[in-house]
């Protein structure tokens, strides 16, 4: 993608952000919102797109469960814009991690990966660690981390991300980051369910 159509859906995304921000803080007082919350930080279901420098659009499918406070599991699919049928660049994976409370509202996570990456010519497993600092302002959270991976047929690689999701209810939340992956460096956007 190019950075014109990279800068119109920044924008597009940032402008309908900001058109529904006032709405809803006019219902800020009737739903309860904790700050932060593991609960939802951990628990959820989300649906993104990617643009990858490397690789072009990738389409993101990730969950996460914490199944035994303060322990959680996670993995993602991704698929790049060839269709699930065909040749190109994909990648899934799965992590065990473990949270720590810093503060009264400030929350670090700490995880292990594994999983396997399709760089369109060429296939390798990989194993990384991560780690992340979170913290949650009313309706927005705040995240960033660093990780390091070991790609079995690829050599390693250093990663890093930033993002914020805006928790539209509790449930519902839309948010972008800016990430080193598996294909580059790119903006990912994206929406989830949080339960």
């Amino acid at each position: 993608m190019k950075t014109l159509s990279k800068t119109i859906y920044f924008g597009v995304f940032s402008g309908a952000f900001l058109c529904a921000t006032p709405t809803f803080a006019q219902t800020q007082n009737t739903i309860p919102f904790e700050a932060p919350q593991t609960r939802q930080a951990y628990n959820f279901l989300s649906a993104g797109v990617a643009n990858h420098d490397k690789a072009g659009d990738s389409i993101i499918i990730e969950g996460s469960y914490e199944f035994n406070s303060p322990w959680f599991v996670s993995g993602y699919v991704l698929d790049s814009d060839d269709g699930p049928f065909g040749n190109g660049r994909n990648a899934q994976g799965v992590k065990v991690g473990r949270y720590v409370w810093l503060n009264n509202n400030l929350v670090a996570d700490f995880a292990g990966s594994v999983g396997q990456v399709d760089f369109g010519q060429a296939d390798t497993a990989y194993w990384g660690v991560e780690g992340n600092l979170r913290t949650r302002i009313e309706r927005f959270e705040i995240y960033g981390g660093l990780g390091w991976v070991d790609y079995t047929d690829a050599g390693s690689d250093n990663r890093y991300q930033l993002g914020t999701r805006f928790y539209i209810t509790p449930e519902f939340a839309v948010g972008a980051r800016y990430q080193d992956s598996d294909f580059g460096d790119g903006l990912r956007i994206e929406a989830s369910y949080h339960f």
